[in-house]
């Protein structure tokens, strides 16, 4: 439903008391606004990564294996973050979250993924691991997952929580897309194997752009244009994510180089406080589709000029965002189809069946 609240009345209301850009960051293309918030409570939840070290997260193949879901279980007593483009590496094959959820403490919950290793179907680990540090997925990877289920929300009002998965071919066309201009070769076509050749890059410019003081998230602009903005429902948290998220923002400016992408309609200018403004505005003015929602809160898509997704939990009386993602609308269309147009074997099938189905189709 769409909705013409201001973005401070829409913002506090779930616990990000005047949200507001501070001074930007800049480096080569990529401008990064701060966003701090008033916070009055912290958000008591474990991190992935923590619970991931700690042993008290287990994450592992449903079965023998299915592309698009992964089996969390939750065995410490407290619930568990995780953030959509989270990578996690091994078992048949890396996956990156698609979905922001919370795991609550002592369950099973089946998690929505995306592969991220288009070549290889086969075990190296019984269970994942979480990428390393600034690893986190580029936004204009994650933002596919966005975009299918906007697209399903405008068809059918409520999203069903494989809906990102109908993005997967495009994730995997953008997957190449990175690591063929990044100079990264890989037998599998892993995301991982394009960062780990980027990483000192990647380590050298996360300096340029510093936590700040109740940062709450980011909003970053690419060549003058808005690439995207993560925000956490508390500084504390956030704080503990800032470099692993800003990591995936700085890849996307990697990949795009030091020069403007001449195929925008509009010359590259340099975002100000204006243009962050906008684009926080065009948030908080995006419509929110309810959504079928594995584990613990609500997730809902937006849709409108701004598309994402915003995972709020009431368990505190009041609901409170805990993670916000938001993409612009229309860069890009995903193809959601389940199958190519001449009856290809869907991009969510293992690689050898989706080898088998090429030779059928030639």
């Amino acid at each position: 439903m769409h909705t013409d609240v201001a973005p401070s009345e829409r913002f506090a209301s779930l616990g990000l008391a005047a949200l507001r850009p501070v001074a930007p960051r800049r480096k080569g293309g990529l401008t990064v606004f701060p966003l701090v918030a008033d916070v009055s409570e912290p958000l008591p939840y474990e991190l992935l990564l923590d619970a991931l070290a700690a042993g008290t997260v287990r994450i592992g193949e449903v079965g023998t294996g299915t592309v698009p879901s992964l089996l969390a279980h939750n065995r410490g007593a407290s619930d568990v973050l995780i953030l959509d483009g989270e990578q996690l590496v091994g078992a048949r094959q890396n996956r990156l979250t698609n979905r922001s959820l919370l795991l609550a403490a002592g369950t099973k919950t089946e998690i929505p993924v995306s592969c991220m290793e288009q070549g290889r179907w086969h075990f190296t680990t019984d269970a994942f691991a979480p990428a390393p540090k600034a690893r986190h997925a580029p936004a204009e990877v994650r933002r596919h997952a966005r975009e299918a289920e906007a697209d399903v929300a405008a068809s059918a009002g409520r999203v069903g929580r494989d809906a990102a998965a109908r993005a997967q071919g495009a994730v995997w066309n953008q997957i190449h897309d990175y690591s063929a201009k990044l100079g990264a070769r890989s037998e599998t076509g892993a995301m991982d194997d394009a960062y780990a050749r980027r990483d000192a890059d990647i380590e050298s410019w996360l300096t340029a752009f510093p936590l700040e003081p109740n940062q709450v998230g980011l909003l970053a602009f690419l060549h003058g244009a808005p690439l995207g903005l993560d925000a956490i429902g508390c500084p504390d948290l956030f704080g503990r994510l800032h470099e692993r998220v800003l990591g995936g923002y700085v890849m996307d400016a990697l990949a795009a180089g030091s020069e403007p992408d001449a195929s925008r309609e509009k010359p590259e200018t340099t975002p100000d406080e204006a243009d962050a403004l906008r684009f926080l505005a065009a948030v908080a003015a995006a419509g929110r589709a309810p959504s079928d929602t594995p584990g613990k809160g609500a997730f809902r898509v937006l849709t409108g000029a701004a598309i994402g997704g915003e995972l709020v939990d009431d368990a505190f009386g009041d609901p409170r965002i805990v993670h916000l993602s938001a993409f612009p609308a229309g860069r890009n269309r995903v193809d959601v189809r389940p199958t190519g147009p001449r009856g290809e074997v869907s991009p969510l099938a293992p690689p050898s069946r989706r080898r088998e189905g090429k030779r059928r189709i030639e």
